[in-house]
């Protein structure tokens, strides 16, 4: 099964257990990231030659991130279940985490980074993102955290502190 069929599979499953309802199942299985997809793809392969079973139908949602009006990409790996095996996107680091923007006929990775935690939230008209990171990144010990917050613009994220 090629990278844009498992997806689409895994989109409609995902779409008629909740997670994407903001938009119509065919609108979201219409377009979605090539390069989504082969991660998505290959995390389950992963989980599947270590002789564990994958779930992946709560990895993808979509929702208007940055305020466009286009569906825009959230892959959240922490959501993958590997059934008698270990998440293969997950390590001490944290879990990989992939906002992917709309920008009409493609698609921009505008995040990817290893986080222990995520959250959104609005200031005013602002969208913020919330990261929880392990320790390194911040110059303190690997067991400590690490916390940024991101402001959801058009084109991009902007790191607020």
């Amino acid at each position: 099964m090629t990278p844009r069929l498992t997806l689409l599979t895994i989109a409609a499953f995902a779409f008629l257990s909740g997670p994407l309802a903001p938009h119509a199942a065919a609108e979201l299985m219409a377009e979605f990231p090539d390069e989504m997809a082969e991660t998505v793809a290959e995390a389950a392969d992963r989980c599947r030659k270590d002789d564990g079973k994958p779930d992946v139908a709560n990895v993808l949602q979509s929702d208007d991130l940055n305020g466009d009006g286009r569906p825009d990409w959230i892959a959240d790996y922490s959501k993958l279940v590997c059934k008698n095996g270990s998440n293969p996107a997950c390590s001490d680091n944290g879990c990989l985490l992939q906002l992917y923007y709309s920008s009409g006929d493609d698609w921009d990775k505008v995040f990817e980074d290893f986080v222990k935690s995520h959250k959104f939230s609005t200031s005013g008209k602002e969208r913020l993102m919330h990261v929880t990171t392990y320790g390194l990144p911040c110059n303190r010990p690997k067991d400590e955290t690490c916390n940024y917050t991101y402001r959801l613009e058009e084109d991009a994220l902007s790191p607020v502190r």
